[in-house]
Order: C-alpha cells, then structure tokens, then sequence
C-alpha cells in the first residue's frame, strides 16, 4: 500500500508505525498532510490513536481502513471530522488520498454506502457455502480428501477406477459447487471445515 501511494512523486512517507502508542508518539512536528491509519493496531488501537489526534488537531485528514465493515467503528467515525473510513484496500486509500484530500472530486459518500453493503455480502456468502457443504455427498467428501492429501488427479482416478478426465470434471464441478477458484482453494476448504480428519 505504501509503495503505491509514493509512485506519486509529490507524496512522502514521514513515519511508518508498528503500533497506536508509536504513532502519537512520533506526532510533535504537524506536518503531516494525511494519515493512514489501521482500526486495529496492537497496543493502542486506531480508534484510540484517532481520538488523540483529534485533539490537538481538527484539521489533517485521516483515512482509517480495516478488513470488514464495522458498523459500529463506522458510527463513532462519521462523528469525527475530518475522518474517512474505508476497506482496506490500496487502490481505494490511494482514490480517497487523490481524489478526497487533494482533489475533493472523489465521492465518498457514494463509496460508504456501497461499503456498508458488504457484511450483507460476506453473510450470503456463508449461507450459500454453508448449504454447499451440508449437500456435499461423501463421494465428493472422499474426492477432497485425496486432493488434501496429495494425490494427482491420475492418481485419484486410480484409486476409484475412473479416468483422469472424470476425476478433471468431478473436481471442477465441486469446486464451483463450493463457490471455490481452483484445487488449492479445495483443499484449504478441506482442512478449514474438518473433513480431512473426519470420519466419513
């Protein structure tokens, strides 16, 4: 995220901090322009690290990002001026620094509605995999513990007297059942939800 944001050669990195305590620490100069900021930071968090700067100084924009929406961060943010809170993302920190703080052409209201969304999202993601993996036959069980375990598709085709090909289409078909990309993707699902050690 860094080594995006200073291609542009008018931005400068002034302090990178490991932590909320380092930050308001190395803050006496105020000649920050923007600051970048995780919610949440180990030993004092961002939002605490926000707060502190907020009062000493109104003015400099600050840009806080996390993983997921949350709404109640995003609640106590809105009351704080000045403060943008957005996924954490490179490409959308770098929009909100160009086309928010130095520009003001970026529109972050629009860009907070369609981020609120996103819970609802990741929620209907897990219900459409949680209902994959209750319709999963052993069949496909037994297929994804031979991918956890190592074997080629010629070797899994093998071990149940099938062609590599068909072994090819039944994994790509389970694959998408489970809304997953590739066989790698198969087998973390594998080790995440437990089948490798299950009995079935």
């Amino acid at each position: 995220m860094i080594k995006t944001l200073i291609e542009n050669p008018f931005c400068m990195l002034l302090n990178d901090c490991n932590n909320g305590h380092e930050l308001v620490n190395k803050i006496y100069r105020r000649q920050e322009d923007v600051f970048l900021i995780e919610l949440f930071m180990p030993v004092l968090s961002g939002i605490e690290a926000i707060k502190y700067i907020r009062k000493n100084n109104t003015e400099t924009p600050i840009i806080t990002y996390s993983g997921t929406y949350q709404e109640d961060m995003a609640d106590i943010l809105s009351k704080i001026p000045n403060t943008y809170y957005c996924q954490k993302r490179s490409d959308i920190i770098k929009d909100i620094v160009k086309g928010q703080v130095i520009l003001n052409n970026f529109d972050y209201e629009a860009y907070s509605k369609e981020w609120e969304q996103q819970p609802l999202a990741v929620q209907e993601y897990m219900d459409r995999q949680k209902k994959s993996q209750e319709e999963l036959s052993p069949t496909e069980i037994q297929l994804m513990k031979f991918c956890y375990e190592g074997f080629s598709n010629k070797e899994i085709g093998e071990k149940l007297n099938l062609s590599t090909r068909t072994i090819d289409t039944y994994i790509n078909r389970l694959t998408e059942k489970l809304g997953l990309k590739t066989k790698l993707h198969l087998i973390r699902f594998c080790v995440e939800n437990g089948y490798y050690n299950s009995s079935m």
